[in-house]
């Protein structure tokens, strides 16, 4: 009916069953998928782990060794031979010194206090992406048509050059800001994912093993504290990438591999937890019903997958009570290899996912048991293996080099056998050996009863001759010959390792090593030993996990302030090798260049810049101010001195008015003094005729008390004077005086 164009009519039932029969059916359609997955690509995981099984029985032979020497224990057979022959078993743990040495120097190298041996650089042309560019080239067309439409000639080549400088100019800023923040994101994705952790078991495999082996990044869902309002803490989730060691006895490359990147597959033996299976629920490219059956099947007793090496690698470890307990850990193959397009859609992979059938695609499984718990193509654009390797000694051709145990095993095993005949020849000669002609001692006599001043029974010996009952034999000693033996492959170990002893301290270094300079040549020479071995770190672990890290932001962060073209720049052979003479010539320069003329040339900028690395060599972080801070600084210097010029100028100009405010009130003072004095003048006469005024009223007062004194007797009163009163006061007579005026009153206006 459809056909004919007419409308089907279904019911709302009918529609929910042919719902239901679709999700069953592709439900149906998933199951048979997964089982394809499971059965054809767990076939093939388990077929490649026999064949690197079997193909590295003989590295296995080795690490078990590696493992013994660093221990410090024989071979079993080479042990059992020892204690045949009887005597001393002991072991010198000189590979144990060696192996502690550098590995003390490489993590003193590659993880510094207060730097880091990786950094981010922009290229030297960085990319500069089309959204930028066009914008650019049409407002310089539009800038030439407003040229030309006023006039003026255009040349377009010259103005696309100097457009292109800036933007080029622009463009390294932009890069440079860019690369500034990423390296931030980096460093605390490395101390979020436990990176220190991770590197420092991978330094101490680097040292012992053939090679040692980093897994990173691993990106798995862990728990996070998060707040709520009012500061109420709340358990959270998030996928953060994380860092592993990979133990040398767990990863099996392909026979043909001699690199991470360049053989069919790589293998990892891994023991997953309950917690670590549980952390995967949820996370993508993981199947959660396949992991939800592994944690159904293995959950309770665990699955344990027993290799022949794992008792004696575990007794090594200290470990050796996994035998005894049933655990509850669950094992599994960890597989990155490369497949055809094809072979994966037959594996039972979504088409979608696989979009050229013949083209070769980079896989990565977890195999658990018989289940396929994570199947995804690896994202990488490079398609590198996140697992990361380095040989303190690479071989070239093989895939697995030379450790410090190899490296010296011949000179340790001389050691070895020089120390036991020397504890043995000790032990020989420290006392006589004695022979008893027991013919000749009393029955009663012990022969092996010894002590000072005994006296020993005998009796007549049915043997002519000096026949002794008791005669001693003192053994030689080689101790010196053996001392001088043992020292001399001592000093091989360190041309064999390039570790020497002075470098932990274990005695002067003698001749060069006795003055500084010396001591320094010799520690020079050295470096380059390390240098190398370090070079290896830097080129096979550090620098691509800093990559895989800047790959994954690139692609998949939110930040886009972070994105830019940059390289991956590995500082641990080069930065810090030379620390302690760099730091001495820094000093030397420092002292050197505290003068007027040198700070003309460098500025306060370069000084402080110089004074900022002297700090932080000498652990005094923050004391030297940053530029921003200098800069600060110095306004607020100028700020104040200027203020303090202004304060300056104004006390002197205050001092200057009151020095002159000071001389108008002495010139003031001076003036009155002056028209006092001329007043004074003035009045003087005026005050000397007042005063003889009143004088001459106080001599006509007297006078007239005198005329008026008669007692009626008509006597005068008679005095001591009586005789003389008829005169005046100069002993003049009194008519002299007779005219009206007092005496010498007529004195007074000749003097005026």
């Amino acid at each position: 009916m459809s056909g004919m164009g007419l409308l089907q009519h279904r019911s709302a039932e009918e529609m929910r069953a042919d719902d239901e029969d679709e999700a069953q059916r592709q439900a149906e359609e998933e199951r048979r998928r997964q089982e394809l997955i499971e059965s054809s690509l767990g076939s093939h995981i388990q077929r490649c782990w026999e064949n690197a099984k079997m193909a590295r029985q003989q590295i296995e032979y080795r690490m078990l060794d590696c493992l013994r020497r660093r221990k410090g224990e024989y071979d079993p057979s080479k042990l059992a031979a020892i204690r045949k022959e009887g005597g001393a078993e002991i072991y010198m743990m000189l590979t144990a010194t060696k192996c502690r040495a550098a590995a003390a120097w490489v993590r003193d190298i590659m993880i510094p206090s207060r730097d880091k041996p990786w950094g981010l650089e922009p290229t030297p042309v960085p990319e500069v992406p089309d959204q930028y560019l066009e914008p650019m080239i049409q407002q310089i067309r539009q800038q030439a048509q407003q040229m030309q439409q006023q006039g003026q000639q255009v040349d377009m080549a010259s103005m696309m050059e100097e457009a292109r400088g800036k933007l080029r100019q622009k463009a390294d800023e932009a890069a440079r800001e860019a690369t500034d923040r990423h390296e931030e994101l980096i460093a605390d994705q490395l101390a979020e994912g436990d990176w220190d952790d991770a590197f420092e078991a991978f330094i101490d495999d680097f040292v012992t093993y053939p090679a040692a082996f980093i897994r990173a990044p691993v990106f798995r869902r862990v728990p996070e504290l998060k707040w709520l309002e009012g500061w109420k803490p709340i358990k959270g989730e998030k996928i953060r990438p994380e860092f592993e060691r990979v133990s040398p006895f767990d990863l099996y490359p392909s026979p043909d591999a001699t690199n991470i990147d360049d053989g069919a597959y790589i293998l990892e033996r891994a023991r997953f937890t309950r917690s670590h299976l549980n952390q995967m629920i949820g996370v993508p490219s993981y199947n959660t019903e396949a992991i939800r059956r592994v944690l159904d099947e293995y959950g309770q007793g665990g699955l344990r997958d027993w290799l022949w090496t794992d008792g004696e690698r575990a007794e090594l470890q200290d470990r050796g009570h996994e035998w005894l307990t049933p655990g509850e850990t669950i094992d599994g193959l960890i597989y990155s290899g490369g497949a055809q397009g094809v072979t994966l859609l037959q594996w039972g992979l979504d088409p979608d996912e696989v979009p050229d059938p013949l083209a070769e695609y980079e896989v990565e499984a977890i195999l658990i048991g018989r289940h396929v718990v994570r199947v995804r193509i690896n994202q990488d654009p490079l398609e590198r293996r996140p697992y990361h390797k380095a040989s303190f000694q690479p071989v070239p051709g093989s895939f697995w080099g030379q450790g410090i145990p190899e490296l010296m095993a011949d000179i340790q095993d001389v050691c070895n056998a020089t120390a036991r005949g020397l504890v043995n020849n000790l032990a020989i000669s420290s006392g006589p050996q004695v022979e008893v002609f027991e013919e000749r001692l009393q029955p009663t006599e012990d022969p092996t009863d010894m002590y000072p001043w005994k006296v020993w029974r005998t009796q007549d010996s049915n043997v002519t001759g000096n026949n002794p009952a008791v005669r001693f034999f003192q053994a030689s000693s080689n101790a010196s010959e053996l001392l001088s033996v043992y020292d001399q492959f001592e000093r091989k170990a360190d041309d064999a390792t390039n570790i020497p002893r002075y470098l932990y301290g274990n005695e002067g270094a003698g001749g060069a090593g006795e003055t500084a300079s010396g001591l320094s040549m010799l520690m020079e020479s050295a470096n380059k030993g390390i240098k190398d071995a370090i070079r290896h770190i830097d080129r096979g672990v550090m620098r691509r996990v800093i990559e895989a890290l800047w790959l994954h932001n690139m692609q998949y962060s939110d930040d886009n302030s972070i994105k830019g073209d940059a390289s991956v720049v590995a500082r641990g052979s080069s930065a810090i090798l030379a620390r302690e003479q760099t730091d001495q010539l820094r000093q030397q320069f420092l002292q050197m260049t505290a003068n007027e003329f040198d700070m003309g040339i460098l500025g306060q900028d370069g000084r402080r810049r110089l004074l900022e690395s002297v700090a932080e060599k000498l652990d005094l972080p923050n004391l030297v101010p940053s530029e921003e801070e200098m800069q600060e600084n110095m306004a607020g210097q100028k700020k104040s001195q200027q203020a303090d010029d202004q304060l300056e100028k104004a006390k002197t100009q205050a001092e200057i008015q009151e020095k002159q405010a000071q001389a108008q009130r002495h010139q003031a003072d001076a003036e009155n003094t002056q028209i006092e004095t001329q007043d004074e003048q003035k009045m003087a006469p005026l005050e000397a005729q007042k005063l003889l005024a009143e004088i001459a009223k106080l001599i006509s007062e007297t006078q007239g008390q005198r005329d008026g004194s008669d007692d009626g007797t008509g006597l005068e009163s008679a005095g001591p004077d009586s005789g003389n009163a008829g005169r005046g006061a100069s002993g003049q007579p009194a008519q002299a005086n007779a005219r009206g005026q007092p005496g010498q009153s007529g004195a007074m206006p000749r003097s005026r």
